[in-house]
């Protein structure tokens, strides 16, 4: 973990070094507007400078809660706490989740400091933070409402799979957790998402007869067009779809709609989104998600017997949901991993998805809703090249542009 922090704070540098320069990449000379890069540099440089405290606080905190074996000393405690209140703490899964009760409390106290000055000072600073705190308060109250809703269920049918797995336990897990996936997939933007934001259909007009028509010459079945009230919280802008076989969903934020006037650079945005669709990405991602889940469930079946492991971190017991804590500690540098290499596929998408625009014709306005996406969202116009490949699933706007430039050249050759 030491290690990997040290990695990654190097990688933090050096990005912050590039975030310092004083002009813009050459490719956007004259593209972006020096107001604009100058206001994306504050805001790129305070986020950076949050970063490196987060990030400090965060190693130390490990730190100290594996030195001192902090985590075996709250699973002891919570397994007294149950047995205070009347609970029989000897039933694994609700000593469980007495200890992730604690645990849930302890991570909300120590991250609200941050979210509340990411929130309040940063994107309130830069013009981002749309929402009150009394909104903020109603969202944490909500996410915490949902957690207590769904974590019992998830996390008692785990333990039950683990205590009766046998040899092929690694199937189960994976069996579930896929079905989980696909039960969220399916009931997250029906009744989840509606509980912090309002979706109402997009209205009539040129623009959703323009996507209709996009979305019937490429076959993409279409079912219902959303508008986002993304504003209430921030002025940062987005555009996604969802659902499965013959029920897509297409979701604007009001924001994106407000930044590009013209409309054909939001169908242009959708042209490379639905080109994810097109060429299988979603589906090629998913399917590699699946995979490793697969595989981390199938290490986890090869140490959750391990008694020494359980030990070196100060456990006696040898519960479900503590060995998947330690196992997951363990393998937290090949996750890193992992990673890395997910976001060099995710970015070779992102091209083939420009590319897919590009050749429906959208070159022009891609490029254009691009760079106003990347101006109103006031993104880092500088990276530094080792920490974008490490950290970014999307490619910097320079490469995007000369991407799409380049598929201009070859055409007309």
């Amino acid at each position: 973990m030491i290690l990997l922090y040290i990695f990654e704070t190097y990688l933090n540098i050096r990005q912050h070094r590039a975030l310092k320069l004083p002009t813009l990449p050459k490719p956007l000379v004259g593209v972006i507007s020096g107001e604009k890069f100058e206001r994306s540099r504050a805001y790129s440089l305070d986020k950076s400078n949050f970063n490196f405290v987060r990030e400090a606080v965060t190693i130390t905190s490990d730190i100290i809660i594996l030195y001192y074996k902090v985590l075996p000393w709250f699973w002891k405690k919570s397994g007294e706490l149950a047995t205070n209140i009347g609970l029989n703490a000897e039933n694994e899964i609700i000593h469980t989740l007495a200890f992730l009760a604690g645990v849930m409390v302890w991570s909300q106290i120590t991250d609200l400091p941050f979210s509340l000055y990411s929130t309040f000072v940063i994107e309130a600073r830069h013009g981002f933070n749309k929402q009150t705190i009394w909104l903020f308060i109603r969202d944490m109250i909500k996410g915490i409402l949902l957690s207590t809703l769904l974590a019992p269920p998830i996390v008692s049918a785990i333990i039950i799979i683990v205590q009766n797995g046998g040899p092929y336990l690694a199937i189960y897990l994976w069996g579930f957790m896929f079905a989980l996936a696909l039960l969220m997939m399916t009931i997250y933007p029906i009744m989840i998402a509606p509980l912090f934001n309002k979706f109402t259909p997009l209205p009539e007009g040129t623009l959703r007869e323009k996507i209709e028509k996009l979305a019937d010459s490429l076959k993409f079945p279409l079912k219902k067009l959303f508008v986002v009230d993304g504003s209430t919280r921030s002025s940062h802008s987005n555009a996604y779809m969802y659902g499965f076989f013959k029920n897509k969903r297409i979701v604007l934020y009001d924001t994106l709609i407000q930044q590009c006037t013209n409309e054909n650079e939001i169908v242009s945005v959708l042209a490379h989104e639905l080109g994810h669709w097109k060429l299988n990405h979603t589906a090629y991602s998913f399917v590699a998600v699946q995979l490793l889940t697969f595989l981390q469930f199938g290490g986890y079946t090869l140490v959750r017997n391990s008694k020494d492991l359980f030990e070196s971190f100060g456990f006696e017991d040898q519960s479900v949901i503590i060995g998947l804590i330690i196992f997951m500690h363990t393998i937290i540098p090949v996750q890193h991993l992992l990673s890395f290499c997910l976001n060099l596929v995710s970015r070779a998408f992102e091209f083939q998805a420009d590319a897919f625009a590009k050749n429906l014709g959208y070159a022009p306005e891609l490029r254009a809703a691009l760079v106003k996406l990347q101006e109103e969202n006031l993104s880092a116009m500088n990276t530094d090249p080792w920490y974008s490949a490490y950290h970014y699933s999307h490619p910097p706007l320079v490469e995007r542009l000369s991407a799409i430039e380049d598929l201009d050249s070859k055409k007309k050759d």
